[in-house]
């Protein structure tokens, strides 16, 4: 039962423990061996005692220290149990016994001195040790590693025995330094928790109790009925010890087991407790609830939950859940941090080391008996509280064992929760991102179908502009020919109504219809100057029909330009729209001084004919419309003002975007301010735009005068 359980550091102390043991009670007996032969033999059996000495020290310091040390394990097995079957059969290694002063002692064979250099492996134990002390950090298993590095030091100084052996009456000493080593290894189970051998003495004696008192009858039986069986009746007695061994067999299958268990059902219990809480952990959401089951687990040991503290992302520890209430947590900056992060262990309140009084305080503060730290790779994410236990009592090795294994599991569901918690913030980010990227996607495509729908729409336009220019052209070709023979018509009417009129007057009598005669006579004139007066007027409408057609692209080479003046432009274009102005009020502020400039007469009469009808549509057809004409030392200036609500400031900066439009999709195209743009660009002039939300908007458009 000692040689059972997970501490490998158990199970190699006590193969070690049992080495020297045999050493020690074979040394004493070749000092008190009757005579030398006797000496020799137990000198022998000693000596195959050590060989092995040196192997079981080097799995100790294996264990303790976590190195694999394959050479020296090999060198330790293999040498070993070699000198120990030499030592045993052979006279090379101990070839005799003589007497000393203090007893017998054995004497050196030929082949000692390869028992010595494989007792000599033994100096590897304490140097394999210091190496680890040397590179460990944490401040308690530092002081592990020194107690034991003494103790080793302290127990390579038994190799006094071997003088005697060679021939020096020295005095047998070598059992005093193993006794002090073997109590500075106590100190170190005992004081520094090395490992904890109570529970398993507790177990071994117990099954030693069931054992005994399972053959307690037996032997009561035979030790009745034997002596009567054994007088003359040796076949009875064999069938008495056979039954007797049935019997005990079957106790040892069915009886003891089962008693086994009913005493050691407190580990399964504790083994079940933890496999319940590794399973609900993992479905926990929050510190809190993680705490209760915490909570709920320890009282399983007769404990409570004295304080779960949480370290966030940021380093600022907070009490999840206290069994004391409110308890304050300790600050990102204490040592008490630092040290558990170092140390990874269950700490104790009595620990002893850099920051022991943070311990013992934060021990205090919370009521607690141990400190569990929760440490993920190398950042220390949390820590646990025991309280002490309820009824009192020191805790055993299962006990301290099943906390720390509590430590992984809280700390694997803190891990875990943690990645939750990125995980879902990491998802919200990607959604929000997508829900964005979409919006802009849908945004993005709205514009793009807008834009194709103004494009069409701007085709259309432009193929009605075409169309609109060579149905002008056309027109404006046959008003003017019509024009042209009004005079011819005029000249015709009045030789036919001089004709007319004498041969009225050389009638001998009045003509029947004399009166009709002279109102058509008299009508006849007008009539032929309305007509030539709507001619002329159809005639100009046609040209400017004409002088609007977009045959060229704002940004193409200009046509051929000719001075023109800006105020004869504007009162032309506003002929064109004269319906649209019904209930607008139009001032003209013209400037006298300002002379005709060279334009490309069309397409400047097709800006200034935007700029009114935008003026038009803001003022939703009533308000002021004022057209002015500047002169300045290097530029015209010609300014079209409104008095609508004005242009955003917002969407000031934007309105000379192609296919931007405020109107919506059904009123704009976007392309006519763009157009006026590039238009004026291509004279070498600007367009500004001034606007004042709820006053009116300017747009002024400077042209050079050469």
């Amino acid at each position: 039962m000692l040689l059972r359980g997970r501490d490998a550091r158990r199970r190699s102390f006590l193969l070690l423990l049992a080495s020297v043991g045999l050493t020690l009670l074979t040394t004493g007996l070749v000092l008190l061996a009757a005579d030398a032969p006797s000496a020799a033999e137990l000198g022998r059996v000693s000596q195959a005692g050590v060989a092995l000495t040196p192997a079981c020290g080097i799995e100790f310091a294996r264990a303790l220290t976590g190195r694999r040390l394959r050479w020296l394990r090999s060198l330790g097995w293999t040498l070993g149990p070699a000198v120990s079957a030499l030592s045993l059969f052979t006279p090379w290694m101990i070839s005799a016994g003589r007497p000393y002063p203090y007893g017998f002692a054995a004497v050196a064979g030929p082949l000692y001195p390869i028992a010595l250099a494989v007792m000599s492996l033994s100096v590897a134990v304490p140097v394999v040790i210091g190496q680890a002390r040397a590179i460990e950090r944490r401040p308690r298993e530092r002081e592990q590693l020194f107690v034991v590095l003494l103790s080793s030091w302290i127990a390579a100084l038994a190799l006094i025995d071997i003088l005697p052996v060679l021939g020096i009456d020295a005095p047998p000493l070598g059992w005093l330094p193993l006794i002090i080593a073997a109590a500075g290894l106590l100190v170190a189970i005992v004081r520094y928790r090395l490992f904890d051998v109570r529970l398993a003495l507790r177990r071994s004696f117990g099954w030693l109790g069931l054992t005994i008192v399972g053959a307690a009858p037996l032997v009561a039986f035979t030790a009745a009925f034997g002596p009567r069986l054994g007088a003359g009746r040796p076949l009875g007695l064999a069938l008495l010890f056979a039954a007797l061994a049935l019997v005990m067999r079957g106790y040892l299958r069915t009886i003891q087991p089962r008693l086994d268990r009913l005493f050691g059902g407190r580990g399964r219990d504790i083994d079940d407790e933890l496999a319940a809480f590794a399973n609900q952990a993992a479905t926990l959401q929050t510190p809190a609830d993680l705490g209760r089951a915490v909570d709920r687990f320890l009282a399983a040991l007769d404990r409570r939950l004295a304080a779960l503290v949480v370290i966030d992302e940021k380093g600022r520890p907070k009490v999840a859940l206290s069994a004391w209430g409110a308890v304050p947590p300790p600050s990102r900056s204490s040592p008490l941090l630092a040290e558990l992060a170092q140390a990874r262990t269950l700490v104790g309140r009595d620990e002893r080391g850099p920051a022991h009084l943070e311990i013992e305080r934060a021990c205090v503060r919370w009521g607690a008996d141990y400190l569990a730290p929760l440490v993920e790779g190398d950042a220390l994410i949390g820590l646990i509280a025991v309280s002490p236990r309820q009824g009192g009592g020191v805790a055993d090795a299962m006990e301290l064992e099943a906390i720390e294994r509590l430590g992984v599991t809280v700390t694997a569901a803190l891990a875990s929760a943690r990645l939750y918690e990125r995980l879902q913030a990491l998802s919200s980010e990607l959604e929000e991102k997508a829900e964005a990227r979409s919006a802009s996607l849908a945004k993005t495509l709205r514009e793009l179908r807008g834009a194709e729908a103004r494009l069409v729409e701007g085709a259309k336009l432009a193929s009605l502009g075409h169309i609109v220019g060579g149905v002008a052209a056309d027109l404006g070709a046959e008003v003017k020919k019509a024009f042209s023979q009004v005079a011819s018509l005029r000249a015709d009417a009045e030789v036919l109504l001089a004709a007319a009129e004498r041969a009225r007057h050389s009638a001998p009598d009045p003509a029947p219809g004399g009166d009709r005669f002279d109102e058509m006579a008299r009508d006849l004139g007008p009539l032929i100057d309305a007509i030539s007066e709507g001619a002329r007027r159809a005639h100009a409408i046609a040209q400017d029909l004409a002088r609007f057609a977009p045959d060229d692209a704002p940004s193409a080479p200009g046509r051929a330009r000719a001075p023109a003046h800006l105020a004869a432009l504007i009162d032309s274009t506003l002929t064109l729209v004269t319906g649209q102005l019904a209930e607008v009020s139009v001032v003209r502020d013209y400037d006298e001084r300002l002379p005709a400039i060279p334009v490309e007469v069309g397409p400047l009469g097709q800006v200034i004919l935007n700029l009114i009808l935008n003026a038009t549509q803001a003022m939703k057809g009533s308000g002021t419309l004022t057209l002015s004409t500047r002169l300045s030392p290097e530029h015209a200036e010609l300014a079209v003002a409104d008095t609508g609500p004005g242009i955003p400031a917002e969407v000031l900066p934007r309105i000379f975007e192609p296919f931007f439009s405020t109107k919506g999709p059904t009123t704009g195209t976007g392309l006519g301010l763009s157009i006026c743009h590039g238009i004026v660009q291509r004279h070498g002039g600007q367009i500004h735009v001034e606007s004042t939300p709820g006053a009116g908007t300017t747009f002024r458009v400077q042209l050079p005068l050469a």
